[in-house]
């Protein structure tokens, strides 16, 4: 599911683009969730990394778009900015903000899926790589490949990463559905471990980073053959 924000104070606008944006999820198989907001305002206001994409009208009356997406960078860097505008020179001022691209008023059809298809392959290959934790300082998108392993405890899941720990609420198997595209393995009850940073097995122990994690008698085998899948050897 890929989630989408349309944030103009023109009407007619944020119905064409949400129509767009229907349309092309249909014709991709994409399920796609729309919602419009008449300013920049109403999206800053208690603003959450919840989408995908954003398509922020850079002329607005409150607040302009070059600003929102500024206090949006502030605690979201990886949500896909793309500006939407009447002049083309207003665009250039996205680069500030790792803005996508833009499309110029009025927006065809043609001219918004080109763009939208450049914004599904970024998300896809960040999707691919790294994993979005909503932590109580804000936004972090770690890579996967520097996570070590993530414990659950009190309802509350720590993420132990090369750069720190970060710790944020849910269960274990929502951390394991959302570390799918890693090598990650539960070790125990209350560990997942990735596989490919594990540096050493001595009887019911893994070390990983800095860790020693212990290994339940009855994943020990399973870990056992995944460290020789990962190190291309057989046990």
């Amino acid at each position: 599911m890929v989630a989408v924000a349309v944030v103009d104070d023109d009407a007619e606008a944020r119905e064409t683009l949400g129509g767009y944006i229907t349309r092309y999820a249909a014709e991709q198989g994409i399920d796609a969730q729309v919602t419009g907001y008449a300013d920049a305002a109403e999206l800053l206001h208690h603003y959450r990394p919840d989408h995908d994409i954003i398509f922020l009208d850079i002329e607005m009356r409150q607040v302009d778009g070059i600003r929102a997406a500024r206090t949006i960078r502030e605690t979201d860097p990886s949500t896909v900015i793309v500006f939407v505008t009447n002049l083309a020179q207003l665009a250039i001022k996205g680069y500030e903000v790792d803005a996508l691209d833009f499309v110029v008023k009025p927006v065809d059809y043609y001219s918004f899926a080109m763009v939208m298809r450049r914004a599904m392959q970024r998300i896809d290959r960040r999707r691919a790589s790294t994993i979005r934790l909503v932590t109580r300082t804000g936004l972090r998108l770690v890579p996967i490949s520097r996570i070590d392993y993530v414990d659950v405890q009190d309802h509350y899941i720590t993420y132990h990463t090369t750069d720190g720990d970060m710790t944020v609420k849910g269960t274990l198997g929502q951390a394991e559905q959302a570390l799918a595209a890693g090598n990650f393995m539960r070790c125990n009850r209350w560990y997942l471990v990735n596989v490919d940073n594990i540096t050493g097995i001595d009887g019911s122990i893994v070390t990983v980073g800095e860790h020693r994690l212990e290994v339940s008698r009855a994943k020990r085998q399973e870990i056992l053959q995944a460290v020789a899948r990962a190190m291309g050897a057989g046990l």
